[in-house]
This record gives C-alpha cells, sequence and structure tokens, in this order.
C-alpha cells in the first residue's frame, strides 16, 4: 500500500481507498507499470525529433536533390521529329537524237522564280540555269517556260544580243547573252568563262530587262552543280572515246 495527497484538500490517503477520508473526492490512483513502459518510448521519440539537427540548405544539396528526382523521374518518349528536307540540287538527264544518233547530256538548276512579283501574262514564269555537252563542245544556257520578251538588246540577224549582269555568289560580272527570236531560252556567248564562275559559286543572279516589268532577277542556286557537271562530262567523254 502506498499514501498520495488528495488532489483536493492534500490529506493524506490510501492509494486504495476510493474517497478521501476527510473531503470525500476520489482518491488519486498511482501511475500502473504498463503506463510508464508505454509512456517512456513515446517521450524518447519526442526528445530524440526536437533535438535532430536542422539539415543546412546548401547550393550543393539542392543541386544533389534535383539531380536525385531526375533520375528518379522516368523520361517521356522522344517526340518524333520530321527530318530535314534536302536542299534543291542539280540534276542530270541525257538524250540521243533518234534520226542522227547524235548523244547529249544536260545538267540543270531546280526552277528560279522571280525575285518580285510580276504581273501578267508572266505572273507564273519561271527559270533554270543548264549546261549541256555532246561529244564536241560544251554550252551554258537560261531556260524558261515561257519566252522571254526583253527590253535593250540589240537586234542582230536572227537573234538579239543582250547585254546584263550576273552575280555570282558576291562577285558581279556583265556578259553577253544571246536568244534567238521568239526562243524560250538564251545562251551565253562565253560558254567556258560561265562554266568556272558556276564552278566556283553558290549561286548565280541573273539581271533581264522585261518588258513591261522594268528590271527582273532571277535567283539560281549552284547546290550540286560540280557533281552535276563531272556527270554529264564523263558521260560525254566515253561518247567522244567510243566515236574515234
Amino acid at each position: 500500500m502506498a499514501l498520495v495527497k488528495c488532489k483536493e484538500c492534500n490529506e493524506v490517503v490510501s492509494t486504495k481507498a476510493k474517497n478521501c477520508p476527510k473531503c470525500g473526492a476520489d482518491a488519486p490512483r498511482k501511475t500502473s507499470l504498463f503506463t510508464w513502459i508505454a509512456i517512456i518510448p513515446f517521450v524518447i521519440f519526442v526528445y530524440s525529433v526536437v533535438k535532430a539537427p536542422t539539415p543546412v540548405t546548401t547550393k550543393s544539396n539542392i543541386l544533389k536533390d534535383t539531380k536525385e528526382i531526375v533520375e528518379a523521374t522516368p523520361s517521356p518518349k522522344s517526340p518524333l521529329l520530321k527530318p530535314t528536307p534536302p536542299k534543291p540540287s542539280w540534276r542530270t538527264s541525257e538524250s540521243k537524237d533518234a534520226m542522227t544518233g547524235k548523244f547529249s547530256a544536260y545538267a540543270h538548276s531546280p526552277k528560279a522564280y522571280p525575285t518580285g512579283k510580276m504581273s501578267s501574262p508572266y505572273s507564273n514564269i519561271h527559270s533554270y540555269m543548264g549546261v549541256g555537252c555532246d561529244s564536241e563542245s560544251e554550252w551554258v544556257y537560261f531556260g524558261f517556260n515561257r519566252a522571254p520578251n526583253l527590253t535593250g538588246g540589240d537586234i542582230k540577224d536572227g537573234y538579239n544580243l543582250i547585254e546584263t549582269r550576273i552575280k555570282w555568289g558576291e562577285k558581279i560580272v556583265n556578259v553577253a547573252l544571246t536568244q534567238d527570236w521568239g526562243d524560250k531560252f538564251i545562251s551565253f556567248r562565253d560558254d567556258s568563262r560561265a562554266i568556272s564562275n558556276i564552278s566556283a559559286s553558290k549561286s548565280g543572279l541573273l539581271e533581264l530587262q522585261w518588258y513591261g516589268e522594268q528590271t527582273v532577277y532571277f535567283d539560281f542556286t549552284l547546290n550540286g552543280s560540280f557533281k552535276a557537271l563531272s556527270k554529264i562530262r564523263a558521260l560525254c567523254s566515253k561518247e567522244r572515246d567510243e566515236h574515234k
């Protein structure tokens, strides 16, 4: 038996008594061993949490945590990327005259359109630059889907002589071109020089004085021209060797 004080009148009361003999209040009970066994671990846990050191937030900790989060996060499936379309390039073709059997090969640029809008009936005009060869010679020309209606040239016997300019890359040169009357083709007079400029440049900007349109420009790409020229020259050289 143990003695405790009454919580009402402070009189000493036995722990076995139900009521205080002096004031009649309920006698206090002694805490059982089982209760202490349950309380002590909880108190220790609370004390350890309160006393635990707070981690210091630093830049390295943030980077480390971010890296761990990124590595732990599954990567989404990469979206399908559209392939980059190839740049327009020069092409080649070859032909053989059915009557004479004469062989010729051609290298030509993609279509080039005027850098500025043209009025009707030339609103849909386009051009291309070409090089042709056979077993005897090479020639350079501009082809159009409609015959160019040019001004400022000298009228000759059956053709027009056109003095104009071409910008090969960053170099501007004066050139002489010829156009048979009503023809869709304009040809160089100095073919070898034109081929040298094609081989050494990345673009060719042609200037023309077009009737009713004043100055018109066509911008030709020379991408792939060297490879195309090498191919047709090999074909024409082969044809020449076979007919020696």
